[in-house]
């Protein structure tokens, strides 16, 4: 389905905000396209660019113009361990079970403060390609060997004033991988902040390896301060916050919605989607009727 022109004015204003916030080839190439294309959106010259390519910035870019954030108790839990992560160049890490609102809070984060990169890792990328997606969310280019690489990414983070490098879903590294964050620790240790996050297996992973005097993880558990943190479960008052943010205000509803979600913020967001899909249809039937009459 293509964009429509509203939908992509709204990519237009966000790729703009963001290249001013940093600069065109950062958002080039977290968004994955050319300078070119960047400049030509910023400078308000885009008929020729294409709604599959204005696709591909919005799913890169990770924009969702239609959710509304709600401040829940983990969100606000998580925005300030993320600021004091930023603000005194210290490393934590985060092991909970997917559905806690990590991830939205990453992005959130990132979205409303400078110097943040966040990655969100992936079980299939050998140690070059993760290095690749890392200098990808850090708005850099993506060539030269892994040594190069890891030598172009800590040469920039120390040109920045207080970055924060969140590692999501770190459980997903092979060993290899997870090796690179004490080598940009080592680096950077006092000056960027750095978060490990991921599901509850991450802090068994560590400690297994910990306890099994494997190579490297007595070090990575140090410098994380030899602590997992852990986040609340979801409430119900959590779910009405996100509802009433987006639109849904009947108790009833509200109750449905908390007791099919398990727990899980993901399935809320999906009952809620579900719901105002519905409701949009339902408004277009009524409005066609009327016409019709």
């Amino acid at each position: 389905m293509n964009m429509s022109v509203q939908q992509m004015h709204r990519v237009a204003a966000e790729v703009r905000r963001l290249a001013n916030k940093t600069s065109q080839v950062k958002v080039a190439n977290q968004a994955g396209v050319s300078t070119a294309v960047i400049s030509q959106i910023v400078n308000n010259k885009w008929a020729t660019i294409s709604s599959d390519m204005f696709r591909a910035i919005e799913v890169n870019l990770k924009l969702d113009f239609s959710w509304k954030s709600a401040e829940i108790k983990n969100y606000q839990i998580l925005y300030l361990l993320l600021s004091n992560a930023q603000n005194n160049g210290i490393s934590i890490a985060i092991s909970e079970q997917a559905g806690r609102g990590k991830t939205h809070t990453y992005r959130k984060y990132m979205n409303d403060n400078d110097n943040v990169i966040h990655l969100e890792c992936a079980n299939s990328w050998s140690k070059k390609s993760y290095l690749k997606h890392l200098l990808a969310a850090a708005g850099m280019s993506q060539q030269g060997t892994t040594e190069d690489m890891v030598e172009r990414f800590v040469k920039k983070l120390k040109t920045m004033n207080r970055p924060l490098i969140i590692i999501d879903q770190f459980d997903k590294l092979r060993d290899s991988q997870m090796d690179l964050f004490m080598d940009f620790y080592n680096e950077l240790d006092g000056y960027c902040g750095f978060v490990l996050s991921g599901v509850r297996a991450l802090e068994k992973r560590v400690m297994n390896g910990v306890n099994r005097d494997k190579i490297g993880y007595a070090e990575l558990y140090s410098r994380i301060g030899r602590k997992f943190i852990r986040l609340e479960p979801v409430s119900k008052p959590d779910v009405k916050r996100i509802c009433v943010a987006n639109g849904i205000l009947e108790p009833d509803l509200i109750d449905y919605i908390y007791g099919n979600s398990d727990g899980d913020l993901r399935r809320v967001k999906r009952d809620i989607e579900i719901y105002q899909q519905k409701n949009a249809v339902n408004l277009e039937v009524t409005d066609h009727e009327e016409v019709v009459a």
